[in-house]
């Protein structure tokens, strides 16, 4: 078997097997828990303060190094 029909293999396997684990987590994962989990991940953003991010005009100078 050469490399080519490894790689392609292994590749499908791959697909397939995030797409069992997204359709079993689909079936098995209630609703509410993800609404809950989102909402406190919102909260979380908003406690740390990182919910919005730096603004590209806020560049830093290097700071002057002369050895």
């Amino acid at each position: 078997m050469n490399a080519g029909v490894r790689l392609t293999l292994y590749g499908v396997g791959l697909i397939a097997a995030f797409g069992a684990a997204f359709g079993i987590a689909g079936v098995v994962v209630p609703e509410s828990f993800v609404a809950e989990w989102i909402a406190a991940g919102s909260d979380d953003a908003a406690a740390t303060g990182h919910e919005t991010p730096a603004s590209v005009d806020e560049k830093q100078e290097p700071a002057d190094d002369a050895h």
